[in-house]
């Protein structure tokens, strides 16, 4: 925009015509809009005079306009204009005769405010903050609007005008007593946003003086002010007002406990919203006030002066049918005068903030307050009820996190945990039921809707569990889905009743089908689409209900018909709302999968037709596959015969879509379609399939590889003599080019080995064992470079399979020569490697003692490379598991005589516990046996080697112990802990870092809880390599089964000790002569690094045992540690801890941000290698994650440290850049911690 046309604008805007004024002013804020327009000095001067001229404009609406302009004209100018602006709004508002002028001043003031930024807003604080402060001084009408402006510059600038904050305290803190309500309440807002940026000293003046304030008053209208501010303070800077909570909260209990406020309504509220806040904001010096902040909320939820209660809490349970006097729950009683509802919802309140904060105090919530919420569903109030219903549910669901965690522990014994059974016990539930259902008749369908929503909650913490109240709560269910209920009852009813028919065996429904039916089929057809696709879902799980092993609808057919019809009309219809169509196909697949006898051909023939025009939609495509899924596995054997051939074209060609969840779906109902479906399937159409399966082959997308394999196996099995072909020549190429991978592994590896056996059984020409042996063995050949020993696996695992599907006379031939090539000494390596890795597949499920390998085993050993030694070590030890009590012995007595191969031995020892390991079943009564009857040797044998130099040896013996103690744990945890007791360091380091093998997902946790403390205690140990083990095993416990040391955790020695192996201790550091260099050695770093990792597992699996204070005081001196790596693992650990405990964080985010500053504005020395400079970048990486999850906290920006450290950071190009990089990559959520 041009100089001459900005006059030109100007120049209308001295026009006469209001009307050309207003369009003008429109027309200059829209042009200073645009980014391309930049004013000169004198431009600027005449645009700001002219828009201050017409803030006086005797137009309302020019007026308008102009404010509105201020905030474009703001990013434009330069610091003259912008405080001449400021100026003026500023003096606007200090006019005491004219109110006008008040409101145009402070509406531009805060527009303007608005826009500032840190590096403009300095100058115009200087002008606006003196004549801030000379207005509050004024009358109550000027000091209202000075108050205002004040509180916007308080909390968006607070921290630059730290000049003015004493004399704005000492201003403003008077005011509190003021006789005008209005000006309390705007004085207590800006005191509460003042508390963020008042520096230590003045802090504590602040809160000192108020407190001394309150104690003096005794004015009530001053006291209750006062009290709001401490709750406004509370709420902005809580973390800052904790420590003065020993002070404030038996002063608010009093006014509470005084006979002169019991009718003080507002007194009261003010007090339990305080309490609320301080429960909210300051969880930890809260902790010895909860007791009498929970007696305070159930004292006066019952607070009603006017109404006289006498009733027993038991009267909640009368019977139904009993009439209800006149002022039972009806609400009938009010009074206009009456707030004394607002007292029991600020009780109610904080008892809720209680329950959401503490789950530690889940008992005593249940004793104390359960009954009292209970009692209160009788309420009279609409609005206190709602936040009775809330607060229940509240406790319902740190019920239902409780159980969760008590049903993991349900495998082990008594003594590591409370039983389910005692969450129930203490939920009451048939008296929480019966108090429901009494709600559910209320008059209100708030309640109702609130009662429903509680009723899903106990549906969920019991999983089920109200089959013995249906008959009670069917009728009120049906009422509720009425077609004359409200939408939101409806849905929230339907909704309930589906969760019920999920949880519960359709033998309670049995009864309830003819009273519930026609209702929910009416809501299908309903015109809102939430209440027709909730509807829908209930209809499937009716469907899916079963009694006695058959549908519970089975026997129902007009009903059956109905519900159908109800569907498939809602399935055939086009213009609706997609989440009723997915709901009417996923249904319509349940009721023909389930139901489709009792349809009949009729309604199948027009019903499929239609499933397939659904598929044919890209909208509904997958929600169709689904369903035509279910269809195909029913044991009806739905006859699809009109569809099949075109849904498996159309399926084919979803195969091609750049759409993964589509071509997993799709990839499902082809196998589920050709398991059912063969016959009727065309040899084009299986070409088909063929020629797509192919691209889907590789190891970019293991999971869809998977499903093609399936698909594959099962096109074989159902059709050999078409599909075998097709495999063989679109599918077998690329699965042999996919076994040269090294990340082939899991279920894909799983189905490869299934389709190779699959294809040796077909007995189809031209693809027989030989052949796939053959191709196989090529793979090898063919590979361009050497096999890695991970694909050499895959290919070894596959031969097995083959040879599982030969008859043994065709196995033994093979294997015949697959040991004249390993006694060839010219054969290739990799044929030798490869064959190996066969023979031990191979000898894992059959009995190989009478091929003599022993011989070829032992030279691979003793003679062969690293890898042959290696591969020969693992296929002893598989071997073993075949023929336990032919190997077992031999690889013993071996293990005693070769000390110079004894690692290689003790690997195959391993491998044969391992895959003894993964057998189902174990127990001390058979442990023995599955190890041949050798356990007594084997224990021996590693007993006397855990002392062993070689740490690999020590390693070996350890992991094999942990994994024996799986198998017979009765037998080796006792030999295990004589151990621990041993002199030798080694010893006890081993004994211990056995347990990490242990304590896995099938840990023999009865054993183990009677003896996992006298292995941890090995944390205290004198010697760092025990120590180091102590720690391993204690992460492995936490990780794998946290039930198992929660009783440890709560000892006096496990957490401190833990906690001491953080510390940074110059004992552990050492220097080494390297010639005319010194280099420093930190024997400790390991350990730090192993407590870290420790913590970190602590705090994802038995948070509830630490202190949070504790455990942050430790790691915070870890961010400034003297090893990198360490940093950044204690950075991720934080960002963890503040997504977890974000108002604990932020007590010491001062403190942290000194350590992330100190890394964050470190630069490398000029002479630095390009190593260090990628390390430097990745811990400044690393800090800055940290930093932007510390940052979206709440209330982050009230730490003044943190906050500056913040905009420094924004304010630097690099930093920023990696802001917004981390941003974006993480969108600031914690990082994985790095394993130690």
């Amino acid at each position: 925009m041009s100089s001459w046309a900005v006059s030109s604008v100007i120049e209308k805007l001295n026009a006469r015509d209001k009307d050309e004024k207003y369009m003008a002013m429109h027309d200059l804020a829209a042009d200073l809009d645009r980014d391309n327009i930049k004013l000169d000095g004198e431009m600027e001067r005449r645009v700001v005079a002219i828009i201050l001229k017409h803030l006086e404009d005797t137009g309302t609406d020019v007026k308008q306009q102009a404010v509105r302009t201020i905030a474009s004209l703001a990013r434009k100018v330069q610091q003259p204009q912008l405080e001449e602006i400021a100026d003026k709004l500023a003096t606007h508002i200090l006019n005491k005769t004219d109110e006008e002028k008040r409101d145009i001043g402070s509406i531009g003031l805060k527009t303007l405010v608005g826009v500032l930024t840190q590096q403009t807003a300095p100058a115009v604080l200087k002008r606006v903050t003196p004549k801030l402060q000379q207005g509050i001084a004024m009358e109550a009408e000027v000091a209202h609007y000075c108050l205002e402006i004040l509180n916007d510059l308080l909390k968006s600038f607070g921290m630059i005008m730290s000049r003015d904050l004493a004399s704005i305290q000492s201003g403003i803190l008077p005011m509190l007593s003021s006789p005008v309500a209005a000006t309390r309440k705007r004085v207590s807002t800006c005191v509460a946003s003042l508390a963020i940026c008042a520096p230590d000293q003045l802090f504590v003046t602040l809160i000192g003086s108020i407190f001394n304030n309150i104690e003096a008053s005794r004015n009530a209208d001053q006291i209750r002010t006062y009290i709001q501010t401490i709750a406004g303070i509370s709420r902005s800077v809580g973390h800052r007002l904790g420590r003065e909570l020993k002070r404030i909260i038996p002063l608010f209990m009093s006014f509470c406990e005084d006979d002169k406020y019991k009718e003080d309504t507002e007194m009261l509220e003010n007090c339990l919203q305080a309490f609320e806040s301080f429960v909210l904001r300051c969880p930890k010096e809260i902790g010895p006030h909860l007791d009498s902040i929970i007696a305070t909320g159930i004292a006066f939820i019952k607070h009603d002066p006017n109404y006289a209660d006498e009733e027993d809490e038991d009267e909640d349970l009368m019977d139904e049918d009993e009439p209800e006097d006149e002022f039972s729950d009806d609400g009938d009683y009010s009074g206009d005068d009456d707030n004394s509802w607002k007292v029991r919802t600020a009780a109610v309140k904080c008892l809720g903030a209680v329950i959401r904060t503490r789950p530690e105090m889940l008992t005593q919530l249940y004793e104390r307050v359960l009954p009292v919420l209970m009692a209160r569903f009788r309420e009279r109030e609409e609005i206190v009820k709602m936040e009775v219903f809330s607060a229940f549910k509240d406790l319902l669901r740190q019920s239902q996190g409780s159980a969760d965690v008590v049903d993991a522990m349900d495998e082990d014994p008594p003594s590591l945990g409370r039983s389910s059974a005692s969450v129930l016990r203490m939920l009451d539930v048939d008296r929480v039921v019966k108090v429901v259902l009494k709600q559910l008749k209320d008059k209100s369908f708030k309640t109702k809707e609130k009662c429903l929503e509680l009723l899903r909650e106990l549906i969920a913490v019991l999983n089920g569990g109200l089959g013995a109240y249906l008959n009670a709560l069917i009728p009120d269910m049906e009422r509720a889905i009425d077609k004359a209920a409200k939408t939101s009852l409806k849905v929230e009813a339907l909704t309930c009743l589906c969760a019920l028919l999920e949880k519960h065996p359709g033998a309670d429904f049995t009864q309830h089908v003819t009273k519930l039916g026609p209702a929910v089929i009416a809501s299908v057809s309903d015109c809102n689409y939430k209440i027709s696709a909730v509807a829908l879902r209930v209809c499937g799980r009716l469907t899916l209900c079963t009694l006695n092993g058959k549908p519970l609808l089975a026997a129902s057919n007009p009903f059956v018909l109905n519900m159908y019809t109800a569907v498939f009309s809602r399935l055939s219809s086009q213009d609706q709302d997609l989440e009723v169509k997915e709901a009417a196909i996923v249904t319509t697949g349940q009721i023909v999968s389930t139901l489709g006898d009792v349809l009949g051909p009729e309604n199948l023939n027009s019903c499929l037709p239609v499933m397939l025009e659904r598929l044919r939609n890209e909208t509904t495509r997958v929600t169709s596959l689904k369903a035509l899924s279910t269809i195909a596995r029913s044991e009806l054997k739905i006859d699809v015969s009109s569809i099949s051939s075109d849904a498996v074209l159309e399926c084919s060609s979803f195969l091609r879509k750049n759409d993964r969840g589509l071509k997993q779906a799709a990839l499902t109902t082809l196998t589920d379609l050709v398991a059912s479906y063969s016959g009727s399937i065309s040899a084009p159409l299986y070409q088909s399939v063929a020629r797509e399966l192919a691209a889907l082959v590789t190891d970019a997308e293991l999971h869809l590889t998977h499903l093609v394999l399936q698909l594959c196996v099962c096109m074989v099995r159902c059709a050999p003599q078409a599909t075998t072909p097709l495999v063989q020549q679109f599918v077998l190429p690329r699965s042999l080019l996919l076994l040269q991978s090294p990340l082939l592994q899991g279920p894909a590896r799983a189905s490869l080995r299934s389709l190779f056996a699959t294809l040796a059984a077909s007995a189809v020409p031209g693809c027989g064992f030989q052949q796939l042996l053959d191709e196989l063995l090529g793979v090898v050949k063919a590979a361009p470079a050497p096999l890695s020993r991970q694909s050499l696996s895959s290919i070894a695992q596959c031969i097995s399979s083959l040879c599982g599907a030969v008859p043994p006379e065709q196995r033994t031939q093979t294997l015949q020569g697959f040991i004249a090539q390993l006694s060839d000494p010219g054969a290739p390596e990799q044929a030798k490697l490869l064959l190996l890795h066969a023979v031990g597949e191979i000898g894992k499920g059959f009995d190989l003692s009478g091929f003599a390998l022993e011989k070829v085993l032992m030279a691979a050993l003793l003679e062969g490379s690293e890898d042959t030694k290696a591969a020969a070590s693992l296929a002893l030890g598989s071997l073993a598991m075949g023929a336990t009590r032919q190997f077992l012995p031999y690889i013993l007595q071996q293990v005693a005589a070769q000390t110079e191969i004894r690692y290689l031995l003790l690997q195959a020892l391993r491998q044969l516990i391992t895959l003894k390991t993964a057998e189902e079943g174990k127990g001390s009564s058979e442990g023995g046996d599955r190890m041949g009857g050798e356990l007594p040797r084997v224990l021996e044998l590693l007993m006397g080697q855990c002392g062993a130099e070689d740490e690999g040896v020590r390693s070996m013996v350890a992991e094999c112990l942990g994994r024996l103690g799986l198998i017979c744990p009765a037998e080796v945890l006792p030999r295990l802990q004589e151990l621990v007791k041993q002199e030798h360091a080694l010893t006890r380091a081993t004994a211990v870092y056995a347990l990490k093998f242990t304590i896995t997902d099938k840990a023999p946790m009865a054993e183990l809880a009677g003896c996992i403390a006298d292995f941890l205690a090995l944390i205290r140990d004198g010697e760092i390599v025990v120590r180091k083990a102590a720690l391993t095993a204690l992460n492995s416990s936490a990780h794998n089964k946290p039930p198992l040391i929660r009783p440890v955790l709560s000892s006096d020695w496990l957490l401190p000790a833990l906690y001491g192996e953080t510390a940074y201790k110059k004992e552990l550091v050492r220097t080494v002569n390297l010639g005319p260099f010194q280099h420093k050695v930190d024997d400790g770093a390991e350990l730090r690094k192993l407590a870290l990792a420790c913590m970190d597992t602590l705090l994802d699996k038995s948070a509830d045992k630490l202190d949070t204070s504790l455990f942050l005081q430790h790691l915070q001196a870890r961010l400034s540690d003297e090893l990198d790596d360490i940093k950044q693992a204690a950075y991720q650990l934080l960002s963890k801890l503040a997504v977890r405990e974000p108002f604990c964080v932020r007590e010491v985010l001062d403190l942290v941000s000194e350590p992330l500053q100190a890394v964050l504005s470190k630069r490398p020395k000029e002479s630095a290698s390009p190593q260090d400079i990628e390390r430097h970048n990745e811990l400044q990486r690393s800090a800055i994650q940290t930093v932007v999850v510390l940052h979206k906290m709440p209330e982050s920006s009230t730490c003044l440290k943190f906050q500056a450290m913040y905009d420094g950071i924004l304010q630097d190009a690099k930093l920023k850049a990696l802001v917004d990089s981390v941003s974006t990559d993480a969108d600031g959520t914690a990082p994985p911690m790095p394993p130690p």
